[in-house]
């Protein structure tokens, strides 16, 4: 039987439908514990790929005589969707919309059944964040909202849902990432919250979904001074041990966000950086692109962790892998039950803010704004059609559509869809032009472009995954009324 080695601590990403065959063969040995996979490199077109891909990363993991590697997606919902050919829900934010956390109940839940029929046992998920900063560039709807009890009771029952289903949770991004107006993809982030505030604000979630037994948590790539002056969390024993570890009491797996991103990468070599984030405290670490830095890093762990900090993340990672490296089950599954409840969870979530709105079920009118950077999941790459559709299929010749921003002739009220104009001022002058005499604003991702034209009714909807776009469509259209409560303030 292969022995685990450092490389256990490795989790490993890739380009296209198959698992590399040098991947493969590092797993035979024990070199790599962990897969990632992500819809925009290749790696998921259909359930059944999917899962012939998987079936060759357990039948190498058994030739090593070793269980699965457990294998992570973020399917966060909203605009983080990894795999599009199951359920896709809306987004945290448009969760709490609903105001009933039971609903982050459901749909962890539902989103783990699908995840666990394609052969996944790890969802990077929830996000525990809580968005006080409105031009946060990065976190947004991705969050259940900017009040810190609330995001905690959210993620308190997701958590509930997807490990009662047995697919384990990784609250993120520890010790809170919802303060910063900055992304930590492309720089290094500082928070500068002192120590009573991130106790009231940013832990307070991170306590509720480790109580409701998170298995692993990720680390932020953010520099907190008021918890550490020197290091950033992914690299803080002060942030990962005397606090995640001790005040908090969490004893499952602590993983790193991406080793790629900027806000690591600005501050440590990439030769140095798995050691020290273990060395740190830190039980896994991500690796997603490039074998030969896959390997480096577990060599590094290998001569860079001393013996029992390396003994003791290997017996996290051990006990983790034995928990959530599935098999790839053969079964057929059906997606419907989770579709369904993904339909409810929108329509309870659409929200209007602002004055009344006009009447609606007459000829309607839509400027639609593209969003700037889609979705590389193909089932969210088209949401001018998919909304065009579903008014098309309850208004019929009343809908006058444009793809272009600009107002189209006809009757009946406007209805200007943005796509984060809080970002993009371009946008929002546009926006702010069409709605001079009138109309209903849409804001079809962030519910801060409610904030650009005051003077109009606002419908916020979250996010455009296709059920939010057939919630949003149902109101548009007269059958259904907006049922949504804001929670973020828009002011």
């Amino acid at each position: 039987m292969t022995r685990l080695s450092a490389g256990a601590l490795v989790w490993a990403g890739f380009d296209g439908p198959a698992v590399p065959g040098p991947l493969l063969e590092a797993i035979a040995r024990g070199r790599i514990g962990g897969l990632l996979l992500f819809a925009y490199r290749g790696n998921i077109r259909s359930r059944e790929q999917v899962r012939a891909m998987l079936r060759e990363a357990v039948t190498a993991a058994a030739r090593g005589g070793l269980p699965p590697v457990p294998v992570g997606v973020d399917q966060e919902g909203g605009s983080v969707i990894r795999v599009g050919h199951g359920a896709i829900f809306p987004s945290a934010m448009a969760i709490a919309a609903t105001g009933d956390p039971a609903n982050a109940e459901r749909a962890a839940r539902a989103v783990a059944l699908g995840l666990l029929a394609d052969g996944i046992a790890v969802n990077h998920a929830p996000v525990c964040d809580v968005n006080v900063e409105p031009r946060n560039p990065v976190i947004g709807t991705r969050s259940f909202g900017d009040d810190a009890a609330t995001v905690a009771r959210y993620c308190e029952a997701w958590v509930r849902g997807s490990e009662g289903a047995g697919v384990a949770t990784s609250p993120k991004h520890f010790p809170g990432h919802g303060a910063a107006a900055l992304d930590t993809h492309h720089t290094t982030v500082d928070v500068r919250a002192d120590r009573e505030l991130l106790e009231r604000r940013e832990l307070v979630p991170f306590r509720a979904a480790i109580a409701a037994g998170a298995s692993t948590v990720m680390s932020a790539h953010i520099r907190f001074p008021a918890l550490d002056e020197d290091e950033i969390a992914t690299l803080s024993p002060r942030i990962l041990g005397d606090l995640l570890r001790g005040e908090l009491g969490f004893a499952g797996l602590a993983i790193t966000d991406s080793l790629d991103m900027s806000g690591l990468t600005q501050v440590e070599t990439a030769d140095r950086v798995a050691a020290r984030a273990v060395n740190a405290g830190i039980d896994a670490v991500m690796v997603t692109s490039g074998l030969e830095k896959q390997l480096d890093a577990a060599e590094r762990l290998a001569i860079g962790v001393p013996p029992a900090r390396l003994r003791e993340a290997l017996a996290r990672a051990t006990a983790f892998r034995d928990r959530f490296g599935v098999a790839v089950p053969d079964a057929p599954f059906d997606d419907a039950p989770g579709r369904d409840q993904a339909a409810r969870i929108a329509a309870a979530s659409i929200t209007h803010v602002g004055p009344a709105l006009p009447p609606l079920g007459g000829a309607l009118r839509v400027a639609f704004f593209a969003p700037e950077r889609r979705s590389p999941v193909e089932e969210l790459a088209h949401q001018d059609t998919v909304l065009e559709h579903e008014l098309r299929q309850r208004l019929g010749p009343k809908l006058a559509f444009s793809l272009d921003g600009a107002a189209p002739e006809g009757d009946g009220p406007l209805a200007v869809c943005t796509s984060s104009a809080f970002f993009d001022p371009p946008q929002a002058d546009r926006a702010r032009a069409l709605l001079r005499d009138g109309g209903i604003l849409c804001a079809l991702r962030s519910p801060y472009d409610a904030t650009l034209v005051p003077n109009v009714p606002a419908l916020l909807t979250y996010g455009d995954v296709p059920a939010s776009l057939a919630a949003l469509a149902d109101v548009l259209s007269g059958r259904a009324r907006p049922r949504g409560t804001p929670p973020v303030r828009l002011s």
